[in-house]
């Protein structure tokens, strides 16, 4: 039942702010405004299985991505295994998967830095300047370095999720060198995500603040477990440990561009 509640929270949020297409083996996200962010172009919630169910999803896709050059898929331990067994034969790229993690005890506050929402235009320009940073590092793209417009397409979906999708940064001295989002989904799970710290300030417990800011935010609006998610490889995923947050099972990603993009 926890698995189900927090595949249906990210499900719910990659959902924010973009077009939400049903059809019969799975669910289809589109957004016309921004076709070269994949979590703003993809399928998920993925039930097909036999050979023609599997044939008529991967036709939808086609059908309602026609606008990007991508075919992007999450999937999930609930994902029929002939269904990524169809993604690796067809040549799409499994991309770095990604530790889901459960808060196994509660957090205390973690003092030393000025935690605040975002609220005002310069706020949201701080956030793009830390997003532009984060996408120049790669540590969180596998190693791409994503390009400037995508960086801006991928902060006005942030943007679009506003809401009841939170962005906070962190500043050390009036300057803003962390940020980070939490979400109370409708399953009733607390979910952490998007954390990034400048290099020069790592090391200083300013995650730590962030988690602990967070996790005390979504208790206190009534959600039962807290989760957040670590690439398979990154660093942090010992410190998310050490803050008590248990592994309780792995997502993965799936890209391909088309072949008439690639010509």
């Amino acid at each position: 039942m926890e698995l189900r509640r927090l595949i249906e929270a990210y499900r719910w949020q990659r959902g924010l702010g973009h077009d939400i297409i049903a059809t019969p083996y799975g669910r289809i996200v589109t957004n016309l405004a921004h076709p070269t962010v994949w979590d703003a172009n993809h399928a998920d919630a993925v039930t097909a299985e036999q050979p023609e169910e599997i044939a008529a999803l991967l036709a939808s896709m086609d059908d309602h991505l026609a606008h990007t050059p991508w075919r992007v898929v999450h999937t999930d331990p609930f994902t029929p295994e002939a269904f990524s067994a169809r993604l690796a034969l067809d040549g799409y790229a499994e991309q770095p998967a990604v530790i889901q993690m459960v808060l196994s005890r509660q957090l205390q506050a973690v003092p030393g830095s000025d935690i605040t929402p975002i609220e005002t235009e310069a706020d949201w320009r701080a956030l793009a300047a830390l997003v532009r940073r984060d996408h120049e590092e790669g540590a969180r793209t596998g190693g791409a370095i994503l390009s400037a417009k995508v960086t801006d397409e991928i902060v006005a979906g942030y943007r679009a999720k506003d809401g009841p999708y939170r962005f906070l940064l962190a500043s050390i001295g009036g300057i803003p060198v962390a940020y980070g989002a939490c979400a109370a989904a409708p399953s009733g799970a607390g979910m952490i995500e998007d954390l990034f710290t400048l290099p020069a300030y790592r090391q200083r417990g300013i995650a730590s603040a962030l988690i602990a800011h967070f996790s005390g935010q979504l208790v206190a609006q009534g959600c039962d477990f807290i989760f957040l998610g670590a690439l398979v490889g990154e660093q942090a995923r010992h410190l998310y440990a050490k803050l008590g947050f248990r592994p309780v099972m792995l997502t993965r990603c799936w890209v391909r561009q088309t072949e008439e993009r690639r010509s």
